[in-house]
């Protein structure tokens, strides 16, 4: 963590892009591709790289909170507003494996009716904020050159991974930390793993779920393959589902930092701080019609505004990955993606 220090001072929000990072991220979108070229022959539909196995796509409302402290009302967090929002929950790894497999779980937020010039470049335009979250609180590789080492290891079949993570312990840890089983995804917490600019600061967010944790892990030899779509499909049929939406300001940049998410920042050292309520509303889901379209949506932290500005290796790594990756699967199937502007109906 020496390198997140200049002349013996933290700085703050501060990014320090190691050398060889492009190369790495290029290696990465290599591997991915060769990946799912090798898993989806046509006329097979071509799936998500990671998180292909859509739990579901749900209707949400994002409201901002009207008590934010002064010097927190920032960017889309300004002023009181609420928001039409897509929410996708999903398991990371995909070939059909049954919820009770120990994974990592994803919930990607896309906000809609956002206001102001967006970072990605072909994408200035759009009026959609996305915000992308793990069930855990920290990521697996410090850096994109990490990460596509570790790839590597994988895409090379079962034997090599153990391999690699018998001579990487440290790594085996994280990895296997990050995969658990999961009750119902309602009443989890979710950790954004990486860090965001927020103005002049830098937070990791978080989703606390507002639903008391009753659900327990089934058990049995007939265990549905798919028992967390139906929990969900259980709790909307009853009523709405709230989360709770967070920040944690980085306040020590050597013990809280930018360029190595598998560090979790201490939360006595600096609370979540509560700027948003995540209301998901009672609904039907569970529709061929609405799976694909989820499906077919991209979520990408970069569908942001400046003053929220993705911060990171591993987030510089997602700007080219997530973006050429989504196009890739998208050229594949002969779907163009396109960023919502409000909700569709699947009547």
């Amino acid at each position: 963590m020496a390198d997140e220090v200049l002349n013996g001072d933290p700085l703050l929000a501060t990014e320090y892009p190691p050398k060889g990072e492009k190369e790495a991220i290029d290696k990465i979108i290599g591997l991915l591709k060769e990946r799912l070229e090798k898993d989806y022959p046509p006329p097979k539909r071509t799936r998500r790289d990671a998180h292909p196995k859509q739990h579901g796509l749900v209707k949400a409302e994002f409201t901002v909170s009207d008590n934010i402290a002064p010097e927190l009302k920032v960017g889309l967090f300004a002023k009181p507003e609420t928001y039409k929002s897509w929410i996708r929950l999903s398991n990371l790894n995909g070939g059909g494996s049954p919820d009770i497999s120990k994974d990592s779980r994803g919930l990607a937020i896309k906000l809609m009716g956002v206001p102001g010039t967006k970072l990605l470049e072909d994408e200035l335009n759009a009026t959609t904020q996305d915000f992308v979250f793990m069930s855990t609180d920290h990521f697996v590789t410090k850096d994109v050159a990490g990460f596509a080492r570790l790839l590597k290891a994988v895409n090379g079949g079962k034997l090599k991974a153990i391999l690699y993570f018998a001579t990487h312990l440290k790594l085996f840890k994280l990895f296997t930390g990050i995969n658990i089983q999961v009750s119902n995804l309602f009443q989890i917490p979710w950790g954004s793993t990486t860090p965001y600019l927020y103005g002049d600061r830098a937070v990791k967010y978080a989703l606390i779920p507002k639903q008391k944790p009753t659900a327990t892990i089934p058990t049995g030899d007939d265990i549905s393959d798919n028992y967390l779509r139906e929990r969900m499909v259980e709790n909307l049929s009853k009523g709405d589902v709230y989360f709770d939406f967070c920040i944690q300001l980085q306040v020590d940049a050597k013990t809280m930092p930018i360029e190595d998410p598998r560090v979790i920042w201490d939360k006595n050292k600096s609370p979540f701080i509560k700027v948003a309520t995540v209301k998901i509303m009672k609904q039907v889901f569970d529709t061929p019609a609405q799976q694909l379209y989820g499906d077919q949506l991209s979520f990408t932290p970069w569908h942001s505004l400046p003053e929220h500005r993705p911060l990171g290796g591993i987030n510089r790594g997602r700007k080219a990955i997530y973006s050429t990756m989504s196009k890739f699967r998208h050229k594949r199937n002969n779907e163009v993606s396109k960023e919502p502007t409000t909700w569709k109906n699947f009547d």
